[in-house]
């Protein structure tokens, strides 16, 4: 139960923000009711918003851009959200031998990359969502970097699912940047640890510094990241603003930025648990775009790896212009 419980936790907050000026210190604005004497129309233009929002999604579904919204009820929510805790338990407790081989193998002979714990968590993700009855396809794979490049990859996020996603169905090896007490976790936390996966305390400056030194570091000793340049999951889908933090990362250690749109994830579930199976998923990999030039270029960067990821979202995954 504990560890059924542990992962829980773990799916619900896999992800690390990233700031402007401090790269990984800001958080997303808390969205708050209307004061108690804000004006009578705002939630009526909430719900309006709402709707047509609504209305979007069902002609992507219809033109077959975004997978159909489950219909679910408290029972199956509470059902397809308990099998994944019992599936993810028990998949990384049978590996978890490979695990600890890999760790002693990675300490021994591969220090700076620990490359064989990368491949048990590809293979625990994928396990695990191929147990659930997923479905997730990938494309524009002619646009992947070679094996051996370490690039930082830039995906959109918007539900726990993406990190099953990318982990399990990307071909290629990479590490993620996650909370402190993530790694903290028995089992999960532990397996992130003997990968190098890079930790963060959200509020201590000095731990951002140092993620931000960890993160460079890693790249020039060949390893890839994923880091989720809108800083936090969006609650609907639609992608949110970019963060200048991975940008910075990729100019000082000189690699490329891959940019990638997933679609499809929030559909089934962008709390701590799938609500459904989820089948239609699509991950998408644009070309990728140069290393840029420190300070000068980042903002450039920036911009082009969000056009980039906007280009392959549906409609009603994009903001209103």
């Amino acid at each position: 139960m504990l560890v059924m419980l542990c992962i829980t936790t773990f799916v619900a907050g896999y992800h690390a923000p990233v700031g402007r000026a401090l790269p990984f210190g800001h958080h997303a604005p808390v969205l708050r009711g209307p004061a108690p004497f804000a004006s009578p129309r705002t939630p009526v233009m909430v719900s309006m918003a709402a709707s047509a929002l609504d209305a979007a999604a069902l002609v992507d579904v219809a033109a077959g851009a975004l997978p159909r919204a489950p219909k679910t009820n408290a029972v199956s929510r509470a059902f397809f959200g308990g099998l994944f805790v019992v599936l993810t338990t028990l998949v990384v407790s049978g590996i978890y031998p490979l695990v600890l081989s890999a760790a002693i193998y990675g300490r021994l002979f591969d220090n700076k990359r620990r490359r064989a714990n990368d491949f048990v968590v590809q293979w625990w993700a994928r396990i695990t969502m191929t147990l659930f009855g997923s479905k997730v396809t990938v494309e524009g794979m002619e646009n992947l970097p070679p094996p051996d490049e370490a690039v930082m990859y830039v995906p959109n996020h918007c539900s726990f699912l993406d990190i099953f996603s990318l982990s399990g169905y990307l071909p290629r090896r990479f590490k993620y940047i996650s909370k402190i007490e993530i790694l903290r976790i028995p089992l999960i936390g532990w397996a992130m640890g003997f990968a190098k996966h890079i930790a963060i305390r959200r509020t201590d400056r000095a731990s951002q510094m140092k993620t931000l030194k960890d993160a460079i570091d890693t790249l020039k000793a060949g390893n890839s990241l994923v880091t989720f340049p809108e800083g936090t999951r969006s609650k609907d889908g639609v992608l949110g603003s970019f963060k200048k933090g991975p940008f910075t990362m990729a100019a000082r250690a000189g690699v490329r930025l891959v940019p990638i749109s997933i679609v499809g994830t929030h559909v089934f579930g962008t709390g701590a648990l799938p609500i459904a199976i989820p089948r239609g998923v699509r991950i998408i990999i644009h070309p990728p775009i140069d290393a840029p030039a420190p300070k000068t270029g980042e903002d450039a960067a920036l911009e082009a790896a969000r056009d980039a990821v906007l280009s392959a979202l549906p409609p009603s995954m994009k903001p209103a212009t």
